[in-house]
């Protein structure tokens, strides 16, 4: 604010700006109760003008200077306006009247300052920017957002003039980003208040003049408001229904009532309010912001853009236009119109949460993930106690992969209003991405949370199955194979929920599947991927998944001594793994496995003596390997040079073979079992001592590898 402004601020305070105080007697002890409620001040000497609105319903009221303590008793009323929501109220005293100014004068964005007692304090001079000229000249539209008690606050120019007296009428609707209300502020412009006071009437008692039916509509509209704030709803309509039927033209109480009916999503209802409303005033800007925002509720997008349209080119710097058609521009998908009405928002109002966020929501549409991160975290900044942000900029934070940044987001959603957790199913989001960064304890904790929540959720019965499944793996790998069974358990049981709850997902029966074959129950792993088939016939995964249990079940049975049985599980995974092919024939892993197991045909083939079906299994499981291998040039798969080698080895080619068992080797030297296969084809080859290492090197790794089947 400008030094000059300050400085007309301060005089206008300490001689001329009073704070209106109710005042009631308490039935109990009889001391008075007094309420400091809004702001007004002199026009004469003796008369002060505010707000209806501010003073209606009181039980007396008196005016203050603050600054110096003075009191003046309200004598009576000696003029009013219903339409525009003015009084002039004659006071016992005097104080020093401010010069009124000629509004017409006032031009948009001319900035000012409203001098009163916002939130009922000592006094405060807020700069403000005028931001349209409404109605002829009747209405100065205000940039920013009245404070409660700056009702009735003087408009004052460069000049310490009056330009307008301020209102805070109804609220529009922000319908992108956080949504919810913003105050509708105006002016009530000079020249208005100059033809009330030359048409000033005798005094009307105070009492009197609150029993017109006019000012009687205020009193109910007050109440609508107070009674909306509290969230009765219901009892808000029925105070400006009341209101309505004691002002039919009241359009501010249109304007309130089109505000609940939005909140109860009666979006039809809050067309009609706002259409009673513009019928009144075909120029009512806030009419035009609410009645789109319900038709674009009633998923009447483009007609709720025609209204913003209107809106705008009756006062093109209202932000909250712009922030809303770009909501309605989102919701078509018409991204880049959508990004310039936030643009435009954020350049008439920086501060402007909600455009910031539905920028970002703009961004994450397009893939722009960083720029939307970069919205986010200026919105956070302005507005640090909103867990919406948070939980959108977790979900920004997941999409770029920074699980730590998600969890610390979600984290700060729990800490600011842990109701959400169900709302926004805060528990499972924060638990997936404990999944990504490995806690998987910590997930099945959160995991847990979302289900005592919403026991119905199948997704999160299913996340934490592949939590504990993981939990499984990792106690596999420990040599806890108690432990290890016991998730796998748990998990199949999460699975099972999961399929109860929704039994079309081909998912869950493909991770219950897996869970199985991790149990060794490879006969109900593959009825699991019969499901899955089934559900997905074109899923070359699930044929892969089955392929691989049917070989498992294979494997399992040779070790049992049951040839023939195997043979036959074998034949089954090749038709799987082929049929995979067929649907993708860029899947390398699907060859490796096929090349594997005609590998193992073969020495079930030559082993009863036919050599040359075996030959052909072992050449076929050559040409399987080097495929695999060919797909994955840049990344090639151990186990697939190990394939190859085995069946060279087979074949006889040992020196391929142990180039093929070397190249494991360098990509996985930890693994025995290569280091003893290498010296199987050593020992084949002649190189005994080379082979000899190998093995001690093998034993090293794993002292019971000889006794390991790959």
């Amino acid at each position: 604010m400008t030094e000059n402004l300050r400085q007309i601020a301060e005089k206008a305070l300490t001689d001329s700006v009073v704070r209106l105080v109710w005042r009631k007697m308490d039935e109990e002890t009889g001391e008075p109760l007094i309420w400091p409620r809004a702001s007004g001040f002199f026009v004469a000497p003796n008369l002060i003008v505010t707000n209806i609105h501010c003073v209606t319903g009181a039980p007396s009221v008196f005016a203050e200077i603050v600054s110096t303590k003075t009191e003046f008793r309200v004598e009576g009323v000696v003029a009013f306006d219903a339409e525009n929501d003015i009084v002039i109220l004659k006071v016992e005293g005097e104080g020093v009247p401010l010069p009124l100014d000629d509004s017409h004068t006032v031009q948009v964005g001319e900035t000012a300052c409203a001098v009163g007692h916002p939130r009922a304090k000592g006094g405060k001079a807020t700069q403000i920017t005028i931001s349209g000229i409404q109605e002829s000249g009747k209405r100065l539209e205000i940039k920013e957002e009245f404070d409660p008690g700056n009702s009735g606050s003087a408009i004052l120019n460069n000049s310490g003039k009056v330009v307008g007296v301020a209102v805070k009428n109804g609220m529009v609707v922000s319908a992108l980003g956080s949504g919810g209300w913003r105050n509708s502020s105006y002016a009530i412009p000079a020249m208005t208040l100059v033809d009330l006071l030359a048409n000033g009437v005798e005094v009307e008692s105070f009492t009197e003049w609150q029993k017109r039916p006019q000012v009687r509509a205020y009193t109910e509209i007050r109440q609508g408001q107070t009674e909306f704030e509290q969230g009765k709803h219901r009892e808000s309509i029925a105070c400006f229904d009341a209101a309505l039927e004691l002002n039919p033209n009241l359009m501010d109480a249109y304007l309130n009532r089109s505000m609940v009916n939005l909140s109860l999503g009666h979006n039809k209802e809050a067309v009609t309010d706002c259409d009673n409303a513009l019928k009144l005033n075909p120029d009512f800007v806030a009419a035009y912001i609410n009645r789109a925002a319900a038709k674009f509720f009633l998923g009447e997008a483009e007609d709720a853009i025609d209204d913003y349209n209107t809106a705008l080119e009756l006062n093109p710097n209202y932000a909250v236009a712009y922030n809303n058609r770009a909501a309605a521009n989102l919701s078509l998908e018409h991204f880049e119109e959508a990004i310039a009405d936030c643009d435009s928002a954020l350049k008439l109002d920086p501060n402007l949460v909600q455009s910031y966020i539905g920028r970002a929501t703009v961004k994450l549409a397009l893939e722009q993930d960083e720029a939307a991160l970069a919205d986010y975290d200026t919105a956070s900044k302005l507005a640090p106690d909103s867990p919406e942000i948070y939980f959108c900029r977790a979900n920004t934070k997941f999409a770029l992969k920074d699980y730590t940044g998600a969890i610390e987001d979600l984290d700060k959603v729990v800490e600011l209003n842990p109701e959400l957790g169900s709302f926004l199913s805060i528990y499972d989001h924060r638990a997936d991405a404990k999944c990504y960064l490995r806690d998987y304890e910590g997930a099945v904790e959160d995991y847990n949370k979302a289900i005592q929540l919403d026991p119905k959720n199948y997704k999160v019965y299913n996340g934490r199955g592949i939590a504990k499944y993981n939990l499984g793996r990792s106690k596999t790998e420990e040599g806890d194979e108690v432990s290890a069974n016991q998730y796998f358990q748990a998990a199949i049981d999460d699975y099972t929920e999961a399929i109860t709850l929704d039994a079309k997902f081909a998912g869950y029966y493909s991770n219950r599947g897996l869970a199985k074959r991790y149990l060794g129950d490879y006969q109900e792993a593959i009825k699991d991927y019969d499901k899955v088939i089934q559900l997905k016939p074109k899923s070359e995964t699930a044929y892969f998944n089955r392929g691989y249990a049917k070989y498992s079940l294979g494997k399992s049975k040779t070790d049992q001594g049951n040839i023939a049985e195997a043979q036959a599980d074998y034949q089954g995974a090749i038709e799987d793994y082929t049929e995979a092919i067929k649907l993708d024939p860029e899947y390398a892993s699907v060859y490796n496995g096929r090349g594997w197991v005609k590998y193992l045909l073969g020495q079930f083939e030559r082993e009863q003596g036919n050599t040359e079906e075996a030959r052909k299994l072992f050449e076929a499981a050559v040409a399987d390997s080097d495929k695999a291998i060919r797909l994955k040039q840049d990344n090639p798969s151990p186990a697939s040079y190990h394939t190859r080698a085995a069946a060279k080895a087979a074949l006889g080619a040992y020196r391929e073979a142990i180039e093929d068992f070397s190249e494991t080797i360098l990509m996985k030297p930890d693994e025995a079992r290569y280091y003893y296969d290498r010296g199987l084809a050593k020992q084949a080859f002649g190189q005994h001592e080379a082979a000899k290492t190998d093995f001690q090197k093998a034993k090293d790794l794993d002292p019971d590898v000889e006794n390991k089947p790959y």
